[in-house]
């Protein structure tokens, strides 16, 4: 056992008020840790998904890290063969999301906060077929060429609400490598496009949902009938 310790009453009364400054301290500093993550510049939601957004003390966004091990959510194409030349995207959209997030709208129908969709664009390889075609041994068509860019958007309900919760970000419209960190986009540049016409939660997600859809159950083959 201990050796018990006697204090006389000023000793008492001292040891009272560290016990009491050191208890208001910590109250203090939670309180602010909770106001902190509600209000002030460097606020954000709480992410729901790894891996999670990054942001630079300036609000910047860190470029994602090995995106095409995530899940390949489809590649839309606008061709300048097909819009008199000037596409506004005149590439393939790659299109990637966090396997996390992909796998919380499957089960819930919603992009949970932190959701990174990422496109990387890609040029068609040229041809001098209709709309700017090519053949290739599978057909006439149009086939992937080199990457030539990347954008991002990021659900962010306390960082982006005049945005309806959502950022864009531009990593550069060229060749790798691309920028390590790129601010906010000005509203008229994406975030308005998505606005107008995004069917669901600012996303497209009429070009994904054959992926975003789980298969259905493969068909069992029924039993032989007695005798064969």
């Amino acid at each position: 056992m201990g050796k018990k310790m006697n204090f006389d009453r000023n000793e008492r009364l001292l040891l009272a008020a560290c016990v009491a400054g050191v208890t208001l301290t910590i109250g203090i500093f939670g309180y602010a840790q909770d106001c902190g993550a509600k209000s002030g510049p460097d606020a954000h939601a709480k992410y729901q998904v790894k891996p999670a957004p990054v942001w630079t003390k300036d609000g910047e966004l860190v470029l994602p890290v090995d995106w095409r091990r995530w899940v390949f959510m489809g590649a839309p194409i606008t061709p300048n063969g097909l819009n008199d030349g000037h596409a506004n995207f005149a590439e393939i959209h790659n299109t990637y999301v966090q396997r996390e997030a992909f796998d919380w709208y499957r089960k819930t129908g919603q992009w949970p906060e932190g959701t990174i969709m990422l496109k990387e664009m890609q040029h068609v390889l040229p041809g001098d077929g209709p709309g700017g075609s090519r053949t290739e041994p599978s057909g006439n068509g149009y086939f992937p060429g080199v990457p030539n860019g990347v954008d991002c958007s990021v659900k962010d309900s306390v960082r982006f609400p005049k945005s309806k919760n959502w950022g864009f970000f531009n990593f550069g419209h060229h060749a790798a490598p691309y920028a390590a960190t790129a601010k906010e986009a000005p509203l008229n540049k994406c975030a308005g496009c998505h606005i107008a016409n995004a069917p669901e939660d600012m996303v497209f997600v009429n070009f994904y949902k054959p992926v975003l859809t789980p298969l259905p159950a493969p068909v069992q083959n029924p039993l032989p009938a007695k005798g064969e």
